[in-house]
């Protein structure tokens, strides 16, 4: 809160509170809230300081690295993820970690939620340029009983994100390109789960290897399940469901991820997989699991360039500022929707698509029916608020109703609110946060 909420009185629809409390006034909705203190799990791998902050955003240019740990998940954001701007310059994005309250959708049947570790990552619906690196507290169950589920909001259902690695702490590491809802998982029923191995001596050292899986069946804009391996060590990909898969082999020249990757490369060949028997679990890491799909790579050679076809197109960065509204929600080419985001102020202040800036807040990202994520983004271009009562909405404009939307409201670089919801009525507004600005 600090500076810039000593001119802020936060209302939520009118209702008065303290920043410290803020809770849900649209309670048939997914609210969201950063957990204060009372609400952390004990954090199996130690935590740090940056636990005592859970409400606060991380925020971090294409020219930064940096690790954000909270409930005992670590994200690793490795320079150069963050994508570039319009004007080509470093772009910055706004990282945040909470709790959510309701399940996007229900989970798969014979599995249960371990420990209560559900988180929500956001910037939501937002493609990096390279994939960033979650840590998962594993060793409170045997990672061979776990999975690791994300929400995917193309298919409306959760998928496996498959592991990469068993590492010294106990923990285990995944590789996304993005972001979402999370939840950690213990398998109750029989499935059958494959695995992927490539040996390290089809690969070089002093790269950052990522083989990344498309179902066939796909359209290749929703789930992506993608494993690494740095400098030239074996790539695994475990927890992987039976199937017929496209395989791309990409690679980064880096040493590590805090340096800058000297270019980025993809095989030159796609190799079809066939996923058709059952993964079986060692007595160690993963040199020790019995099962594996061998992938041999031929001396196809090597293409210059990011793999989008593998990774989706990378967002181009947008506006943040003291004051940062984002909303989100994915067309599919079936089913489209127009949501507008709209920020009603003092002195006839309106920002929205008709009028992207007013006052000290512009609108510069506008989203019509576009296949693809979708996302509209209000940010404050000064700290001049004029003062008085402001209020966020969400607008459905036109197309598909009910499509479920994510919108993220940040002041001052705290999370006030993270909500989900869905306009069943056209035309209708959703209201989203309101605050109000006093005399300086």
């Amino acid at each position: 809160m600090k500076k810039l909420f000593n001119l802020f009185s936060i209302h939520c629809f009118g209702m008065l509170i303290a920043a410290a409390t803020l809770t849900s006034c649209n309670s048939d909705d997914d609210d969201t809230r950063a957990p204060k203190t009372e609400d952390i799990d004990n954090d199996p791998t130690g935590g740090n300081d940056e636990d005592e902050d859970e409400d606060r955003t991380l925020i971090v240019s294409t020219s930064e690295s940096a690790s954000l740990r909270r409930l005992g998940f670590v994200l690793t954001i490795p320079k150069g993820s963050v994508p570039k701007n319009n004007s080509g310059a470093d772009g910055r994005v706004a990282f945040s970690v909470a709790k959510f309250n309701e399940l996007p959708a229900p989970l798969p049947e014979g599995v249960e939620i371990v420990n209560d570790a559900k988180i929500k990552l956001e910037p939501m619906n937002f493609v990096f340029y390279t994939p960033l690196k979650l840590d998962i507290p594993a060793q409170i169950i045997n990672p061979t009983e776990m999975r690791l589920l994300r929400y995917d909001d193309y298919s409306n259902s959760w998928e496996t994100v498959p592991f990469s690695s068993i590492n010294e702490d106990g923990t285990v590491s995944v590789s996304i390109i993005e972001l979402g809802y999370f939840v950690l998982v213990k398998q109750n029923t029989t499935q059958e789960m494959g695995g992927i191995h490539i040996s390290k001596q089809y690969l070089d050292d002093d790269y950052y290897y990522y083989l990344t899986l498309i179902p066939e069946e796909s359209s290749g804009t929703g789930i992506k399940r993608i494993a690494f391996a740095p400098n030239g060590n074996d790539i695994y990909m475990a927890n992987v469901p039976l199937g017929k898969y496209v395989a791309v082999i990409s690679r980064e020249l880096r040493n590590n991820l805090s340096e800058s990757y000297q270019g980025i490369q993809y095989y030159n060949s796609v190799l079809n997989i066939s996923v058709s028997k059952k993964l079986v679990s060692g007595a160690g890491k993963y040199d020790t699991y019995t099962g594996w799909v061998e992938i041999s790579l031929p001396s196809a050679g090597w293409r210059d360039g990011r793999p989008d076809d593998a990774w989706g197109t990378a967002t181009v960065t947008y506006g943040t500022g003291k004051f940062q509204a984002t909303l989100t929600w994915v067309n599919t080419s079936s089913e489209a929707t127009d949501y507008d985001l709209h920020l009603f102020g003092p002195s006839d202040i309106h920002a929205y698509f008709a009028n992207k800036q007013a006052g000290s807040f512009e609108l510069d990202r506008d989203w019509l029916r576009e296949r693809g994520n979708a996302i509209e983004n209000i940010y404050s271009i000064d700290d001049n608020f004029t003062a008085g009562e402001y209020t966020i909405k969400v607008h459905h404009y036109s197309g598909t109703l009910n499509r479920r939307y994510n919108c993220r409201i940040i002041i001052d670089g705290v999370v006030v609110r993270s909500v989900s919801g869905a306009i069943s009525t056209y035309k209708e507004y959703d209201d989203i946060y309101s605050f109000t600005v006093g005399e300086k």
